[in-house]
């Protein structure tokens, strides 16, 4: 079976999207490098990347190898919520990332000032065609 996209380099790095901090629907939401406590996924980091790759599937897929770059915010109660692709490749890696990014796990909240808050969070995938 052609298996088109899987990552020769699975690489996942951390951004700080803005200097200052976002907010949506009156809420604040702290850039993951200045929040206090950084949110966790279940487990490790790691955990993260295989629960990525291993749901990450895009068989038969003849698109552009190159960068997919994904921002989110980990809600108070460590839902994942507001997925956006930042850097598209095509719109079949961008929607699948972003039901991937719906099966997420919930995560353990950052903390800011002694209370849970919302952090945004950026990750990047490198992804190879195999045409």
């Amino acid at each position: 079976m052609k298996r088109i996209l899987f990552f020769t380099a699975c690489f996942f790095v951390l951004y700080s999207a803005k200097s200052q901090s976002l907010s949506m629907a009156n809420d604040e939401i702290v850039e993951y490098n200045t929040v206090e406590v950084r949110p966790e996924f279940p487990g490790s980091y790691t955990n993260f990347m295989d629960f990525v790759s291993k749901n990450f599937s895009l068989p038969d897929y003849d698109g552009p190898t190159g960068i997919l770059k994904v921002g989110f915010v980990i809600e108070v109660d460590g839902m994942v919520s507001s997925v956006k692709v930042l850097k598209n490749l095509d719109a079949t890696a961008s929607n699948e990332i972003k039901k991937v990014m719906a099966k997420c796990p919930q995560w353990k909240p950052g903390v800011h000032n002694g209370k849970p808050v919302r952090v945004y969070y950026e990750f990047s995938l490198k992804l190879m065609s195999q045409s």
